[in-house]
C-alpha cells in the first residue's frame, strides 16, 4: 500500500515511513494530492472530509481520519488494513524524505557523523536519496519505545 498524506498528517507520515510504506508527505494543493493519488495510485490520508468526497467522487482510494491523535490515528489504519509490524530499520523508508535505507559500514560514515557517535556505536543505516545517517542513539530508542507502545507491548 503506498500512500500520501495531506499537510494535517506529519507525524503520521513520518511513523508509516519507519514502519517501510511509501508515504508522500508535503504537497500542499488538494488539486495535486488528487492528481498525485490518481496517477500513482496512492491512498489518500486525510483529516479534510471535503478532500475525501472529491477523492471517493473521482474513485481514489481515501481514509479519511477522524481523529488528532497519533495514536487513535494508528489505530484507524489497523481498521483499514494498515500492518504496523517490523519497525526501522528491517523495512523502513527514512521519515525525512521518503527515500530507501540501508545499512552503512562504520568506514563509510566516518567524517560524517560526530566523532563521540562513531567511538560509540557500531550500527548505521543511511537514506540512499538524501544521505541522512541513522544510529540507534537516543531517537532510535525513543522510537522504539513509541513502537512498543503502538503495537500493545508486542
Amino acid at each position: 500500500m503506498e500512500f500520501i498524506a495531506d499537510m494535517m498528517l506529519g507525524r503520521l507520515a513520518r511513523w508509516l515511513r519507519l514502519y517501510g510504506y511509501d508515504t508522500l508527505y508535503g504537497v500542499e494543493d488538494d488539486d495535486e494530492i488528487l492528481r498525485m493519488a490518481g496517477a500513482e495510485g496512492r491512498v489518500i490520508l486525510t483529516r479534510d472530509a471535503t478532500l475525501a468526497e472529491r477523492a471517493r467522487r473521482l474513485g481514489i482510494g481515501v481514509v479519511l481520519l477522524e481523529s488528532n491523535s497519533f495514536e487513535e490515528q494508528v489505530e484507524e489504519l489497523r481498521h483499514f488494513g494498515v500492518e504496523f509490524k517490523e519497525l526501522f530499520p528491517a523495512n523502513a523508508r527514512c521519515p525525512k524524505c521518503n527515500g530507501l535505507i540501508r545499512h552503512a559500514s562504520k568506514e563509510e560514515v566516518k567524517g560524517k557523523v560526530p566523532p563521540s557517535v562513531y567511538e560509540r556505536y557500531g550500527e548505521f543505516y543511511v537514506c540512499t536519496d538524501c544521505g541522512q545517517i541513522y544510529w540507534p542513539g537516543r531517537q532510535w530508542r525513543e522510537m522504539v519505545k513509541i513502537d512498543r507502545k503502538l503495537r500493545g507491548g508486542e
